[in-house]
Parts: C-alpha cells; structure tokens; sequence
C-alpha cells in the first residue's frame, strides 16, 4: 500500500489496465517513427533549443471519425425536482455502477459554483439550491459526470406557465437503448418536445397533470450514445437535456458526434470528456 494515495483516489482513479484488451490483443508490431534525427552529434554540451511560437496560431482541431472505445464500469444516475412552494432545486445524483463517480456542477451565471460531488456505488446523495434565498426565480444548472455524462436542468419557479417536469433515463442494456420518462409535476397541460440529436427526430407529447410518458430510444446506430433536449412551447424557460452512454460491459466505439456538432455542442461534449478524464 502506497500512502500517498488517499482512500478517494483509489475509489475514482484505476490503475489503466482496463485501457487493454487481454482477451483479444493486438498481436502486430505499432508502427513507430524513427528516432535517428534525435540522436546527439557529438558528446558535447550544446546551448538548449529556445522554441519559437508560430506567428499564426490557432486552436487544435478535433480529428473527425469513430475509434474502438473500451468499456468503462460507469451507471450513472441525475435527475432534478423543482420545488415551487419552497423555491428551490434539489438534484439527486445516483449511481448503480461499479466503482465511485464524480460529478461536477456548475452554475448558468457563472458566479457560484462549480460544486463537486463523489458518489459510491450503490449510493445516492442530494443537494439543494436555494433560489428565493437569493432573489432568483430561474435556475440554470448543468451536472458533468464520467464518460462525457451530461445534464442540463433550466426554467422557472414562478410566473404562470411555468414548467415542472421531471425526466430521467432508464438504461436497457438487453435491448441495446434507453428508456426516457417525462412526468408532469405541474397543474397545467403541456405540449412537450423531445429532440434527438443523433437521428435528429422530434417528438411530441401531451402531458396532462400528474400525466407521465416513457419512451424507448434504440442505441444501436449511434453505438450507445444518446442526447435528448425537452422544450415546451408554453415555458421558453424550461429546457432539459440528458446525454451520454449505455455502458453494456463490451467494447464500444466513440462519440459519432464528436468534431460534427455545432461548435457550442462540441465544446459541450469535450468539457464532459475532460471532465471524465482528469
């Protein structure tokens, strides 16, 4: 046992092994590039090269297509309730996976957070975020979680109209897709939109008082990946969106959105993988 890793660092971090896979290695020679320019031309001390930055310089960009992505031991789990009476947001942050999931959360503002919360398996925690506190009435909250895991939660909690509608994401790993509720916690009829970025489908719904709607999204085209944004028209406040991916315990391929979307989306999808990844 090394002492200098703590308890949370054994519980998030692994130890790269799972970035290999035994049961089918690669067995051909990696082609690597010669060396031979870096070997020194004499034993003498030389002055060290000072770099000289470009005069043009731009941002990287992300290389387009699909790669083998090894399967991560993730089962992620968000889901919010607004609280009209009381004006607040409480988020519930759940995990059913194998090891401890840290997640992010950050503010719409830009001036509180960002909060962070590690989750073991099999546990739930909740935190609320207290708006007529603070002389708010919107909330604006986004969660990050491994595995480029995303959840957006935005609207209001007072005006008539107003929204209150509670989605969440059932994993069904047989049948290779997700099942997405939606229920109605308001006291009015809403006309709700759920936009699928992958198929670019939209569908509608009506929801009445206390309504609720489950719908199965198949995965299979988009190799376990999913993104759905809910809207209605009766509150341009209220916006959901709930993104990332159905972990089977079998390899899988990467983001096919990745270097395709708008550029806010991908910047989007790459804060959730290097949030997922440092």
């Amino acid at each position: 046992m090394e002492s200098n890793i703590t308890k949370w660092r054994r519980a998030v971090s692994g130890d790269l092994t799972s970035s290999f896979n035994f049961a089918s290695p690669n067995d051909a020679t990696v082609p690597l590039p010669s060396t031979v320019a870096y070997i020194p031309p004499d034993n003498h001390r030389h002055p060290d090269y000072v770099p000289v930055p470009p005069t043009v310089q731009a941002l990287p960009v992300q290389e387009p297509g699909i790669r083998p992505a090894r399967a991560v031991p993730y089962e992620l789990h968000v889901r919010a309730t607004a609280d009209f009476s009381s004006g607040g947001v409480t988020i519930h942050f759940g995990n059913s996976g194998k090891v401890a999931a840290v997640y992010q959360v950050y503010s719409g503002d830009g001036a509180n957070g960002p909060w962070t919360y590690t989750v073991a398996p099999d546990t739930e925690l909740a935190d609320r975020w207290s708006l007529t506190a603070n002389g708010q009435t919107e909330y604006d909250l986004s969660v990050f979680g491994p595995n480029a895991f995303l959840r957006v939660f935005k609207g209001s909690i007072s005006g008539s109209g107003k929204a209150n509608l509670r989605s969440r994401v059932t994993y069904d790993t047989r049948n290779n897709g997700v099942l997405l509720g939606i229920d109605n916690h308001g006291d009015a009829v809403f006309k709700v939109r759920v936009f699928n970025s992958y198929t670019n489908e939209m569908t509608e719904h009506t929801l009445k008082p206390n309504g609720e709607l489950s719908e199965f999204w198949s995965l299979h085209s988009s190799y376990g990946w999913y993104e759905f944004t809910i809207t209605t028209d009766s509150d341009p406040s209220f916006q959901q969106r709930l993104a990332g991916h159905l972990e089977t315990g079998h390899a899988s391929m990467t983001d096919p959105a990745i270097a395709t979307a708008q550029p806010q989306q991908a910047s989007v999808n790459q804060v959730a993988t290097y949030s997922a990844t440092a």
